[in-house]
């Protein structure tokens, strides 16, 4: 009968250590980025703004066109994205922008930029 409870006993322990116990997965972060971009039909630009940040493209006749196609919008919302971490931009002040792009831009900002 002691052989039995000690067998029990001990199969019992092996179990408990092969069983994890109190897993605890560890979550990367969320991240997120958001860019909103908005084409000014008054003055054929296209206004991209993220954060505190808006930058200012201004559209060749082609890009005038393409704007209004779906994969039209999507490939020159790459382009915009790659010229901005490119830095190929020069800051200007607000006043200096037409009134609808200065809307288009939100009221939050704090740096205009051109992009070339």
């Amino acid at each position: 009968m002691k052989c039995i409870i000690i067998l029990t006993v001990l199969v019992g322990l092996s179990y408990q250590m092969t069983t994890p116990h109190n897993i605890r997965t560890t979550h990367e972060p969320s991240v997120t980025q958001q860019y909103i971009f908005h084409y000014d039909y008054l003055t054929h630009k296209m206004v991209v703004h993220k954060d505190k940040n808006c930058y200012i493209f201004t559209l060749t006749d082609q890009e005038r066109i393409d704007v209004h196609t779906d994969s039209g919008l999507t490939a020159l919302e790459v382009q915009f994205l790659t010229r901005i971490s490119a830095n190929a931009h020069t800051e200007v002040t607000r006043t200096s922008l037409e009134t609808s792009v200065r809307t288009a831009c939100g009221f939050n900002i704090q740096h205009f930029y051109t992009v070339a």
